[in-house]
């Protein structure tokens, strides 16, 4: 059957059988009206690629419609197309086949032309975008505050099977406003644990301090202790205890949080780094408490160092040291952490007291360690040079000493011809030390001990709130205050003192008592409680840094 638009049937075309009008080159769009205009911002690239295959397909459909052109205009009686002459084109087939020719060179101009786009929209980098929002500052909500308190003196119940137990049960003192106290009763010794002092943070104001005392009077542990209670870390440094005859030194760790706490340790002698099975992947589960003694690490030890290390959870970390001499308890003392190793240290107060009576007590074998003493580790692998400066409160000259420590190896540097007083020492080294201060007293009934740990620095212009223990009315506080860079101008209660750089004042407080304290130059603080044979001492500690404000970019 012929194409009705042939010329053969001119009478079936709606147009005169003339020549079509040359057709001059479109652009995709033209050649397909369906396609979507592009956007003005920037080419569409799907877009393109589809205006290009509808135009190869219109392009292939006109060549199909002028070979059928072509093949209706042959005689019918030509078997043999080679021996036929060629039938005359048709007018306007050479023109059409050029143009549809020229159309599809036009279509794959235009598909290689999209898949270039493809390509370069692919492959080059776009510019970057500013972003219209700006950078936000949002401060943290104030959370809650918590403190643990290190709990009873601890000691061994009698018989077979000696178990660590509770003997002497403390008294506290918590300072703030809408406090609130739980206990944790979960603990290795039986009846231990521990109190927690909570600030919730909704409390009208933001201020706490809490402080314990424990008077103990067993044949094995006897006499005074006292500490602050303690913001729970993930890092300590605890310098005190023996493992030597007589001497008991247990570690206490207490996990106030929700989260449990993995704690590894490593121990430093005199004779250098410890190594022990145990020392690492000691659980301290969620609101528990556990103590282990010393003596199941290193045994012998004369002058122990031990850092403690947590992950997870957070824990406050205590050390428990207590005498035996003969057949005579002969102190106690809890002491409190450094929580890094640093170039300097101040210990604001270290009193003697009955210093010739403890120096007779402690001339018989195996009692050098009732002499008063600094003990100092370089947890390096460098020798430290140090200075320590040891300045009476009285205002007399101090006196200053240097020596070299070892890498990693304790030392302790005995003070023997100190007169009766209150000292403040500054340790300051070439290269991060940690340090503590033992003293012990001598009474007409017996002798304790007591360990001075490092005090951190208040800032000038920072309300402290301190909490005094309660201790019985045998005892008596004092507190402590030493400006060591600058003069320093010190509110306590509401009673001001000025204390020369350099210097330290001693001023006698009430026990079991808030005191609000201020300054105007950096301070070292502290309390001593002191009785008959008996020696205790707590940390004024700066408050805890507020939660800054954090900036937030826009992504």
């Amino acid at each position: 059957m012929s194409d009705p638009q042939s010329p053969e049937h001119p009478e079936s075309s709606a147009l005169p059988p003339t020549s079509p009008a040359p057709e001059s080159p479109a652009s995709p769009a033209a050649e397909s009206p369906t396609s979507p205009e592009p956007p003005r911002d920037g080419p569409n690239v799907a877009s393109v690629a589809e205006s290009s295959a509808t135009l190869a397909t219109n392009e292939h459909s006109r060549e199909g419609r002028a070979a059928r052109r072509h093949h209706a205009a042959q005689p019918e009686h030509a078997a043999h197309p080679e021996h036929a002459a060629k039938p005359p084109r048709a007018p306007g087939t050479t023109r059409a086949l050029l143009v549809a020719s020229g159309r599809a060179t036009l279509a794959l101009g235009a598909a290689a032309a999209a898949a270039a786009l493809v390509a370069g929209v692919l492959f080059v980098p776009s510019p970057a975008l500013a972003p219209d929002a700006l950078a936000i500052t949002v401060t943290p909500d104030r959370a809650d505050q918590t403190l643990v308190c290190a709990g009873s003196v601890l000691g061994l119940t009698r018989g077979e099977n000696p178990q660590v137990a509770a003997v002497a049960d403390p008294q506290r003192r918590s300072a703030g406003t809408g406090l609130g106290e739980s206990t944790i009763v979960q603990s290795d010794a039986l009846d231990g644990g521990a109190v927690v002092v909570t600030l919730p943070k909704e409390a009208p104001a933001e201020a706490l301090a809490a402080s314990e005392s424990v008077r103990a009077r067993t044949s094995d542990v006897a006499g005074l202790a006292a500490s602050e209670c303690l913001t729970p870390g993930r890092s300590a440094w605890l310098v005190a205890g023996s493992t030597t005859t007589g001497r008991t030194t247990w570690i206490v760790l207490t996990n106030a949080g929700a989260v449990d706490a993995t704690v590894s340790l490593r121990v430093f002698t005199e004779n250098g780094p410890v190594t022990a099975p145990g020392l690492s992947g000691i659980v301290v589960a969620a609101g528990t408490q556990r103590v282990l003694p010393l003596s199941g690490i290193v045994v012998g030890a004369e002058s122990p160092v031990v850092e403690v290390r947590s992950e997870g959870g957070s824990v406050a970390a205590t050390l428990q040291h207590s005498i035996v001499r003969g057949l005579d308890a002969s102190g106690i003392s809890i002491v409190t952490p450094l929580e890094a190793a640093a170039t300097r240290h101040v210990i604001p107060a270290m009193p003697v007291i009955g210093g010739q009576a403890v120096l007779e007590r402690a001339s018989d074998e195996g009692n050098a360690d009732a002499l008063t003493a600094l003990r100092m580790l370089a947890p390096g692998d460098s020798p430290v040079d140090v200075t320590v400066r040891l300045i009476p409160q009285s205002g007399d000259a101090g006196v200053a000493l240097t020596t070299t420590l070892e890498p990693q190896a304790v030392l302790d540097l005995p003070f023997t011809d100190l007169l009766d007083g209150d000292y403040s020492i500054v340790v300051e080294s070439s290269a991060p030390t940690v340090v503590a201060a033992r003293t012990s007293t001598a009474g007409t009934s017996g002798i304790d001990l007591e360990w001075f740990t490092p005090v951190a620095e208040i800032e000038p212009g920072t309300e402290v709130l301190a909490a005094v223990a309660p201790v019985g009315q045998s005892v008596t506080a004092f507190i402590h205050v030493f400006a060591p860079d600058a003069d320093a101008t010190v509110t306590v209660d509401g009673r001001t003192v000025d204390v020369p750089a350099g210097t330290g004042l001693v001023l006698e407080s009430a026990t079991n008592a808030a005191v609000q304290l201020s300054t105007t130059a950096p301070l070292h603080a502290s309390v001593s409680y002191r009785g008959d044979s008996l020696l205790a001492s707590s940390r004024i500690l700066p408050p805890p840094a507020a939660a800054r404000p954090v900036t937030v970019l826009p992504y």
